[in-house]
């Protein structure tokens, strides 16, 4: 059971990061966000539709993965946890989202991108313990990657199965704090075309 959280955390950063990064500095690259900039759709609707396409997404994945779970492995989610479950995906699909928005920015071409969220969050999934739980790190590598998203999702999302009251206030402020940092980085530095 403790697997099927961590595997709908994983889902959601590849779709909302690396996914939404790699399809935007490729949009870029080839030259459709400039050209959507001279058509009468505003420039914001595009966006928006390509983060719902994200969403959409990240829960077509997330329902897959949870009715494997119930089926394969008896893994149901508790029914005070929902909200939990639903709050995480809610937020670490803004977080991710943003975060793949400031990737794009990044990315110098469609080439590099998958590279850069590659070598970027798979690390700090390995040791966030994603894939393995009982993967230990020394502690001050613990603290360091406790401060990432990549941990804090998973563990709200595991809330949603384990028999606790409520996730960590801290992990839910240290989504906050990645998405309002991916928002503020893409906002900074978003462009509709290369330089």
């Amino acid at each position: 059971m403790i697997f099927v959280p961590s595997i709908i955390a994983f889902g959601v950063i590849v779709a909302a990061y690396v996914n939404l990064g790699a399809k935007l500095a490729t949009l870029r690259h080839d030259g459709v966000l400039k050209r959507i900039r001279t058509t009468p759709l505003p420039a914001g609707a595009y966006l928006s539709g390509i983060l719902g396409s994200t969403a959409a997404t990240t829960l077509a994945i997330t329902a897959s993965i949870m009715a494997i779970g119930v089926v394969a492995f008896g893994a149901v989610p508790r029914v005070s946890g929902l909200a939990e479950i639903v709050g995480g995906l809610v937020l670490g699909v803004l977080c991710f989202g943003s975060l793949g928005l400031a990737l794009s920015s990044v990315a110098r071409s469609a080439e590099s991108a998958s590279p850069i969220a590659n070598a970027s969050y798979l690390p700090v999934a390995i040791m966030s313990g994603i894939f393995d739980p009982t993967f230990s790190v020394p502690g001050w590598l613990s603290v360091i990657v406790g401060l990432l998203p990549v941990r804090a999702l998973a563990q709200i999302l595991q809330q949603g199965y384990t028999p606790v009251e409520h996730a960590p206030l801290s992990d839910l402020y240290v989504l906050l704090a990645w998405t309002v940092v991916g928002c503020a980085f893409a906002v900074w530095r978003f462009r509709w075309q290369t330089s």
